[in-house]
């Protein structure tokens, strides 16, 4: 598997490599990302810099994390969704040579030194310079993760771009045949790493939305024969109101997301919205659900290495004994850190706890949204996956409230036509005792995030309660 343009245009040549306004071929792509890369090395970029990228989705996206490539510095797409006050904080962790932008984005890179728009790059003469590709262990992407205080950068070094790659076709079985859509931003590491950079190592084709329009997804789907997309509850909301049943998904063979999509959403498509669970810091392909389980990350990539720290014992009767604990990871796919750091026998945190049984791993939810009632952890996704599946729900959310007595309980949220009384029947038929909440507070709607999920940090500030 090799991450080499030129080496992919020799093999795949006038095979169709992206669609966006124009057809490229391997060939092409090749071709303007050595001529990119010439206009970097103009602009003085060198190996070890770093190249930055502030656009909607577009071919030139690509192009310039191949052009950086060839010259051995780090591509990092900043997402064009952040504004000028939270832009500044990653730009300035990447401190790149250059960033290069598109010109709807103008404003938002104002501030910054060293920019160029992509019509401004293409007028810069080139340097041709020999290709210089990273070594396995220098730094090839960075991606920007998160929104809070400028969020955090995470360095991927070529080794673990080119593991997550060989991770994705060999588990989702990809091959040249393959074409997918891009229903996310590039700057995402899900939209990058979950199909498009895997497809285009093993020849396949990616067809470039640059802005996510249901409409244009359904063209593309027919017209292109789209057999796999990422996305998250936002784009398959929109895609199943907008008439997810008229569009011929018979060329689809996997629709991943990356977190729980509501029922009435999965059941407006022909095929399973399939579970994907992965974090930059250690891979976006770790685990996967399966077509009989599309719900749940189930069962780890090819070339993966799984562990649960800090684990505890889950006594439940539906599922009997399950053990939870944060889940670490090891291999090839990891960062060169996690959220916390590595530790020094290569295990890398991700922050969020796992109930693994017979060999298959659920989430449970992050490492700091647990909380204990009656001496007993009360982690919230589970209860609300409960809720959620009762007659008139449409969404839950639990929060650390207060019961009788002043200590901690849990407190639904919930939104449906719904009475609080029937609900916590309801519950206490499915869940432990200590599991129940204690209060039921029927809302118009959650606070959720631009991905479609639970603003989690939203809701405990505006439901969370000291006293009932």
């Amino acid at each position: 598997m090799s991450l080499s343009i030129a080496r992919l245009g020799d093999l795949w040549g006038d095979r169709t490599a992206v669609v966006d306004d124009e057809y490229a071929s391997y060939a092409e792509l090749a071709a303007r990302a050595e001529e990119t890369a010439g206009r970097l090395a103009a602009l003085g970029v060198e190996a070890g810099d770093a190249v930055a990228v502030v656009s909607r989705n577009r071919v030139e996206v690509l192009t310039l994390l191949f052009a950086a490539r060839r010259l051995g510095a780090a591509f990092a797409p900043v997402p064009h969704r952040l504004t000028p006050a939270t832009v500044t904080a990653p730009v300035e962790r990447i401190d790149p040579a250059v960033v290069v932008h598109e010109s709807a984005q103008r404003d938002l890179v104002r501030g910054f030194d060293r920019t160029r728009s992509f019509e401004e790059l293409r007028h810069v003469d080139p340097d041709p310079r020999e290709a210089t590709p990273p070594a396995p262990d220098d730094s090839l992407l960075y991606l920007h993760v998160g929104d809070e205080e400028g969020g955090r950068v995470v360095d991927l070094p070529a080794r673990a771009v080119v593991a997550n790659c060989a991770a994705a076709t060999a588990g989702w079985g990809l091959g040249r045949r393959d074409c997918t859509a891009t229903l996310l931003p590039l700057s995402d590491a899900d939209g990058l790493l979950r199909f498009v950079l895997p497809l285009l190592t093993v020849g396949g084709c990616v067809v470039v939305q640059r802005a996510f329009d249901p409409e244009d997804v359904a063209v593309a789907v027919e017209r292109h024969g789209v057999t796999c997309a990422t996305g998250g509850p936002t784009e398959f909301r929109e895609l199943a109101d907008e008439g997810a049943a008229g569009t011929d998904w018979s060329s689809v063979d996997w629709l991943a997301t990356r977190a729980r999509v509501p029922a009435d959403v999965r059941e407006a498509f022909p095929l399973p919205l399939v579970r994907a669970y992965g974090r930059p810091e250690v891979g976006v392909n770790v685990l996967r659900g399966t077509a009989e389980d599309p719900d749940a990350a189930s069962r780890p990539f090819p070339g993966v290495e799984l562990r649960l720290a800090e684990t505890e014992v889950e006594e439940r009767a539906e599922t009997g004994d399950a053990t939870v604990g944060e889940l670490e990871v090891r291999g090839p796919t990891t960062a060169r850190g996690g959220l916390d750091g590595a530790s020094s026998d290569g295990w890398v945190p991700t922050g969020d706890l796992f109930r693994r049984e017979d060999g298959a791993y659920a989430l449970v939810g992050r490492v700091g949204e647990r909380f204990e009632h009656a001496g007993e952890h009360v982690h919230p996704r589970i209860v609300e996956a409960v809720l959620e599946t009762a007659p008139g729900v449409v969404a839950a959310g639990v929060v650390e409230s207060a019961d009788e007595t002043g200590g901690p309980a849990p407190k639904a949220v919930v939104v449906g036509d719904v009475a609080p009384g029937a609900l916590r029947e309801f519950a206490e038929e499915r869940l432990a005792s200590h599991e129940v909440p204690r209060a039921v507070e029927v809302v118009g709607a959650l606070p959720r995030r631009p991905t479609g999920e639970l603003d989690r940090a939203k809701l405990r500030r505006q439901f969370e309660t000291d006293e009932e």
